[in-house]
Parts: structure tokens; C-alpha cells; sequence
């Protein structure tokens, strides 16, 4: 797996290989990043379910000033870690080991960008949505990856939906 765009381009980084992380592939990652603008200038992201890291890692490349990286998984954890050294990141991350309600709880700031890719299974789409909202800035992107099939309320305001095999991202953005 390897970075895709922007100052650590074509970089790898390492897998999880664990059975309950789904690692989004080079290309679907470049698909959502065209569909965002291609690079950031400045601006705070979250990486909730983040597995490798991948998406945080990608947001930095492209121009992200700060991620916040969080999973359960102290597996995850030590991979992010070990791929934000082996790129030679430094003081623009945060890196947090909590489920993601402990996240929300403990977090005080609001995001930018908050990137979600949530295990199948949880498939409490609409808890997860409610409670990110809550820590997104106004002007702020939501990215959720999603089973294909999944279902979610119509209150939320849809900017882009694309289908990439047995899943589907979905780019919200506050309309209340």
C-alpha cells in the first residue's frame, strides 16, 4: 500500500492484516481525495476508525496541517505509529486508542475533515453520523466508507455518493 499524492507520494506504508480492519485501497483513496479537492491548504482532520492510517497519513501528504488518528485496536495503533515514523512525520498528529464514543467524549475540538470507515459490522450509521456532526465545523466535510448496501437517515446533506465494489463513500456536509 503506498501513499498516493502530495510531499510523501508513492511512500509505503504498512498494512494492519487484521480481521477487523478493511484497509481502503490506493485507488479508491485517490478517487475520494479528487472528489475533496486534490490538496488541502492548512485545516484539522480526524481519521476515527483508522486502521493504518492511511487516510490521515494521505490528508497530511496533500496539505493537512494536524490529524488526530484514532482506533480501538492497540495493533492499529502501533502500525499508524510506526508508518507516521518510517515517513518521517512529525508534530502534525495526534494518535488516541479509544472506541470512538470514548473518542467524542474526551475530544474538545472541532474538525475540518472527519474521515470514517467503520467495521461492517457496527452498522449503526445514523449514532455515528449524530455524534461526528457534533465535532464538525461548520463548513466541514464528513467521508464515510460504508457497506453498499447500508442505509442512513435523510436528514443529512449528501455532496457526493460513489460505489467502489462492496462498498460506497458518501461526502456529507451539515444542512441543518
Amino acid at each position: 500500500m503506498r501513499i498516493t499524492s502530495g510531499i510523501y507520494r508513492h511512500r509505503p506504508i504498512k498494512m494492519t492484516n487484521l480481521d477487523t480492519t478493511r484497509e481502503t485501497q490506493d485507488k479508491v483513496r485517490l478517487s475520494i481525495f479528487n472528489m475533496l479537492g486534490q490538496y488541502f491548504d492548512g485545516g484539522i482532520a480526524l481519521d476515527l476508525f483508522s486502521g493504518s492510517g492511511a487516510m490521515g497519513i494521505e490528508a497530511l501528504s496533500r496539505g493537512m496541517q494536524l490529524v488526530y488518528f484514532n482506533d480501538i485496536n492497540i495493533k492499529a495503533i502501533n502500525i499508524i505509529k510506526e508508518n507516521l515514523n518510517s515517513l518521517g512525520i512529525k508534530d502534525v498528529y495526534k494518535v488516541f486508542n479509544y472506541d470512538y464514543k470514548e473518542f467524542y467524549k474526551n475530544n474538545k475540538i472541532k474538525f475540518d475533515y472527519i474521515f470514517l470507515d467503520p467495521p461492517y459490522k457496527l452498522n449503526n450509521i445514523d449514532e455515528i453520523l449524530d455524534l461526528s456532526f457534533e465535532y464538525l465545523n461548520d463548513d466541514g466535510l464528513i467521508i464515510f466508507e460504508m457497506a453498499k448496501e447500508s442505509v442512513y437517515s435523510d436528514k443529512y446533506l449528501v455532496l457526493k455518493e460513489k460505489y467502489y465494489g462492496i462498498k460506497k463513500v458518501i461526502i456529507f456536509k451539515k444542512g441543518w
